[in-house]
């Protein structure tokens, strides 16, 4: 599975190097992404990604296709070749 990846995160960009790519991953969940990101990049990626608890990080945002978000506990999300794919942070105004 082969997706596009775009990231509006403030840590996780330095420790992949890029804020922007393609992810070639087995599997095709969201949380078969997020888990191929942390054993590809490590450390630096894990801390980006998860809570101290080991969960998603429920500040993360998953905007798939530019159109549908993807909730912490619907990571089981099946994702198809070529999607396109955000992660940012949870914004709050008043």
């Amino acid at each position: 599975m082969k997706v596009h990846l775009k990231i509006f995160l403030p840590t996780l960009p330095e420790a992949i190097g890029d804020n922007e790519l393609e992810v070639e991953f087995a599997g095709s969940t969201v949380n078969d992404l997020i888990a191929s990101l942390v054993e590809r990049y490590g450390r630096k990626a894990k801390e980006a990604l998860y809570d101290e608890q080991g969960q998603f990080d429920p500040l993360i945002q998953v905007l798939l296709n530019g159109e549908v978000w993807v909730t912490r506990d619907q990571l089981d999300t099946t994702l198809q070749d070529g999607d396109d794919l955000i992660f940012m942070m949870m914004m709050a105004g008043g």
